[in-house]
């Protein structure tokens, strides 16, 4: 009798697995993230291709399409589209698989969107600002490098300090120390 109902648990379990639609770049459940047993094959040329074809798409290049949720600010509002696709700079480096792919360059995309608030039961129209990547490039430094007080900006790949009067107030001092060592 067990072993009918754990047979009878496991295909309920495996047509409602399989009973919705889902988008080909989301895992369906967590798992889809169980890391799954490399099966030996022959090396052949066609399997060298196939390889060198997926490293080359992996790298950090120009920007792929990735899909990214709008946030609202209230609990009480909706908005629509609650997600858009917009560009970010995704891959692989080449530094030892160490560095991340960083924009280099970035600019503001306006998705228009509608926000309905339920505590008035109105919707208004809106342009949501989303910053999208135009062009990408490698870092190799990583914030844990960045000692305090300083801080990781991703968009310089540096360690910079977060208050930028002392860090004026410091780089004058460094030009007068220069000015004395060179007369």
């Amino acid at each position: 009798m067990a072993k009918i109902i754990v047979c009878l648990v496991l295909f309920v379990v495996v047509v409602a697995g399989h009973g919705h639609k889902h988008h080909p770049k989301f895992p369906r459940s967590t798992e889809d993230y169980i890391i799954p047993m490399p099966k030996k094959v022959a090396c052949s040329g066609a399997n060298e291709r196939e390889r060198g074809n997926i490293i080359e798409q992996s790298k950090c290049g120009d920007p792929k399409e990735v899909f990214e949720y709008l946030k609202v600010k209230a609990a009480h509002e909706q908005i629509s589209p609650r997600a858009v696709w917009v560009k970010r700079c995704v891959g692989l480096c080449e530094y030892e698989n160490e560095g991340t792919c960083v924009a280099t360059e970035t600019v503001i995309r306006h998705i228009p969107i509608r926000i309905y608030n339920a505590k008035t039961n109105r919707e208004t129209c809106a342009t949501y600002p989303i910053v999208e990547h135009v062009s990408c490039g490698c870092c190799s430094l990583s914030p844990e490098e960045c000692a305090a007080p300083r801080v990781y900006n991703p968009r310089k790949c540096s360690c910079q300090c977060p208050n930028m009067e002392e860090r004026r107030s410091c780089l004058r001092k460094v030009r007068k120390i220069m000015d004395v060592c060179q007369h």
